[in-house]
Formats: C-alpha cells, structure tokens, sequence
C-alpha cells in the first residue's frame, strides 16, 4: 500500500483493520484478494462499501463479492430478485469509484436450491449447499445441528454426510459454479471429531466420490478460513485430509476467507499457504480481468 493510499485508509477510519506485518510478509509476493465476500445484503455486518475499505485497509489489491443467491424458503440470508439487482448495480458503481485502489469482481453465492434470479452477468459464482432440503439446514448453530441429525437421522451422522455430498455431487450442474464453495461444511460443528469420525470410512466414501464427480466439471475448490476465524473449528474447509485428496485428483486452491465482517477479510492466508504447501499445491489461483490465473507459492 503506498502513502497516498494508507492515508486515505488512516482518514476513513480503517486502519485498526489492518493485517499485522508478520502476516502480511507471507502473503504480500502474492497480493491480497478475497473472493467470498458478504455484507448487509445479506448476512453481512458492513456495507459493500465499508467492505472495500476495510480490504484496502487490510492490503487487498482486489475484492469480490458474493451474497447468497435467492432461496424461496429463507429470506433470512439470502436476497430477493429484487435486492439481487440493487447490489449489481452498487457493486458496478463501486468497481468504478475504487478504481486504480482495488479491483472489485461481482459475484455471486449460489445454493443448491436457488431458482429464480434476475438475468446478471457475473464475474463468477460460487456453489454450495446451506440445505440437504428445503426442511434439513447444515448451519443453523451447533444445537439445531444435533437435533436436525437426531430427528431426519436418528443421530446418523454418517447418513447426513452421504446426503450432503450426494447434494454436493451435483452442485456443479445445478450452480454453473467456478468455484466449490466450503466442499465439507458438513464438518462445521465437528472439531476434534466430537460429533463424528472423520476417517470412517462411510464419511470418506462419500466426501470423496463427491469430489470425484465434481472434478469432472469444476478443478476450483476454494480454501475457507471462516470457520477458524469463527473459532467454530479449527480446520479450514476442505480439511487438511481432504486437501491432501484434491491435490493428488489434480483439483486447484483459491483462497477464501468467507467474510461478513472487517476483520475476517484475508484471515489466516498466511498459515493456509504454507498448509498448501505441505499438501503438495505448488500454485493458487486467483481472479483477474482475464480470468482465473495462477500465483505460484
């Protein structure tokens, strides 16, 4: 960040979001760019705006946005068409007030279930599941978890992951995704495996041949710190021995902080590059103009 710009980031009142140096000096060869990006759109705490100050304060070079795609049954989090079409139009608007300061993508969240959205050209899409069903959440909070699974599974955790990922195996057709959004957030609540086994084989079998079928379409699988910014676990998704996976299958690495607040944005890439190395990923991709391209680590 050169002195123009961080004194403009010290005027608006950014500069406690700032990543500490040492962190900093893992990432900075790489640039700084976040791609799963929310705000009050949606499930967020700040502004679009206050979003891209916040990235600029913290050494972002670019930003993309994502807010959850339309889902008829929860407006909770996701937005309406309507809202759909006010967020474009800003995100277009601010692309062009912070150019030459950051580089702003316009992106969307797209779940499973969403069907009805406005006809916007994005600059690429994220897909996940939030829902095995319309009826069965993944992440609603720990104790709603345990209940959906005791009362849809009879406390079967195996049952509700072979579910998820058969969701997950087809998320590529039903999004049009160009990344793979938190791949295992079946495991959110799951740290220290205190609910499941994750080396079971019944869990593997199915997080794996889900992986499989998506690789046939889509290689991007992001790599999500929000859970560990969270505290919620303490493994990013995908975890470590499904990173180790995708890396042998040829799958490919674009970092994620999964960010609703200034302070998550970038959180913990340093650390995830050097876990990507020790996995075997030799590059990670990242968005520019031109498209996805790859930044050796």
């Amino acid at each position: 960040m050169n002195k123009e710009m961080k004194d403009k980031v010290d005027s608006a009142g950014y500069s406690e979001f700032r990543i500490p140096n040492s962190e900093l000096t893992k990432q900075s060869r790489l640039g700084h760019q976040n791609l799963h990006t929310h705000t009050t759109y949606c499930d967020g705490t700040l502004t679009a705006e206050e979003m891209v100050r916040a990235a600029i304060a913290r050494g972002c070079d670019s930003l993309g946005f994502s807010e959850h795609s339309y889902l008829t049954f929860d407006w909770y989090y996701s937005m309406s068409p309507e809202t759909t079409r006010e967020y474009a139009d800003e995100i277009s608007m601010l692309k062009d007030k912070f150019s030459g300061q950051c580089e702003i993508f316009l992106g969307l969240e797209r779940d499973y279930y969403s069907e009805i959205e406005p006809d916007i050209d994005f600059d690429f899409i994220i897909g996940s599941a939030h829902y095995i069903s319309p009826e069965i959440c993944i992440d609603n909070g720990k104790q709603n978890h345990m209940k959906t699974v005791e009362m849809n599974y009879s406390g079967d955790y195996y049952a509700f992951a072979e579910d998820y990922y058969a969701i997950m195996a087809d998320i590529v057709r039903k999004t049009g995704a160009d990344i793979i959004g938190h791949f295992d957030l079946v495991t959110k609540y799951n740290g220290g495996g205190n609910l499941f086994d994750e080396t079971h084989p019944r869990y593997v079998s199915a997080a794996l041949g889900a992986m499989d079928e998506i690789l046939k379409n889509c290689k991007l699988f992001e790599l999500n710190t929000g859970t560990i910014y969270r505290q919620i676990n303490p493994e990013p998704y995908p975890s470590v021995f499904l990173l180790r996976e995708l890396q042998k299958r040829g799958g490919e690495i674009i970092l994620s902080s999964d960010s609703h607040d200034a302070e998550s944005i970038c959180h913990g890439f340093g650390d995830m590059l050097q876990l990507l190395k020790s996995c075997g990923f030799k590059h990670i991709k990242r968005l520019t103009g031109a498209g996805f391209t790859d930044t050796s680590i």
